[in-house]
């Protein structure tokens, strides 16, 4: 069921909110049920207000924790994006250290696989981007041959072994950026924060239908806040799809630059 959070939050937000509202009413309604099976009072409990705020404060606390994660992630990416631009950068100015044959050679491959690397970054998830990425890591091969024949030719020294460090750097950042697009928060937690909101939901219109108060208004608008914020996790969980991205412009300035 993971491809189910990946639907646009146009849909998921009111969805959730919905869901909220409908189970805020029948939290009511069974309360009302159960207090003329019984003939208990209406009058509210202490008890009630002391389960409630237990209630809405784990589920502050469970969206807090979601957002923290799904924000580090965030953070993550765009780390690992000026990352591979450094090392991009460097490796094409170690480049220029080279004899011009085969300096020429490393940079055009070099400036190729940026260039794909950069259109795989920005694409949404989908199987364009899939091609991209499959094009990008194509392209790292002629890369990696260029910087081994580089190698191979040259007396071991200083500029060789900054040469090599420089492309493990580049490979290893494209690998890593790649891994963590990929990463989500499990399913099973999204689902887990979703039901719990709609558990409190139903909590809350049960304790508000013991104290004869609607507050219909009020309630909607906190459930709304829910639903907001549990998008905006969404968001943040989504590095390619959502409107929170991570800005490629360090990354597509330092491909403009290798261009000839």
């Amino acid at each position: 069921m993971d491809g189910f959070w990946s639907w646009s939050l146009v849909v998921l937000v009111p969805l959730l909110l919905a869901a909220m509202v409908a189970a805020h009413e029948l939290g009511m309604r069974l309360h009302r049920r159960l207090s003329a099976t019984s003939g208990e009072s209406d009058a509210a409990s202490s008890d009630e207000g002391f389960i409630l705020s237990g209630v809405l404060g784990l589920l502050a606390l469970l969206m807090g924790f979601s957002f923290s994660m799904a924000l580090s992630r965030l953070e993550d990416r765009r780390d690992l994006m000026l990352q591979e631009t450094s090392a991009v950068g460097y490796l094409a100015m170690l480049a220029e250290g080279l004899p011009q044959e085969p300096a020429d050679a490393l940079k055009a491959d070099l400036a190729q696989y940026a260039a794909a690397r950069l259109d795989a970054a920005e694409l949404a998830d989908g199987a364009a981007r899939i091609a991209a990425e499959n094009k990008a890591a194509a392209l790292r091969e002629p890369l990696a041959a260029k910087v081994r024949a580089v190698l191979k030719q040259g007396q071991p020294g200083p500029h060789a072994v900054a040469l090599a460090a420089a492309f493990d750097a580049v490979e290893d950042t494209a690998v890593r950026r790649q891994a963590l697009t990929q990463a989500h928060l499990p399913s099973r937690v999204l689902w887990l924060l979703a039901g719990y909101a709609v558990i409190s939901a139903a909590m809350l219109g049960y304790a508000l239908a013991g104290t004869r108060a609607r507050h219909r208004v009020a309630s909607t608008t906190l459930y709304l806040l829910i639903s907001l914020a549990f998008g905006v996790i969404l968001d943040l969980d989504r590095p390619r799809a959502g409107a929170i991205v991570v800005d490629q412009t360090p990354f597509a300035q330092t491909v403009k630059s290798l261009a000839p």
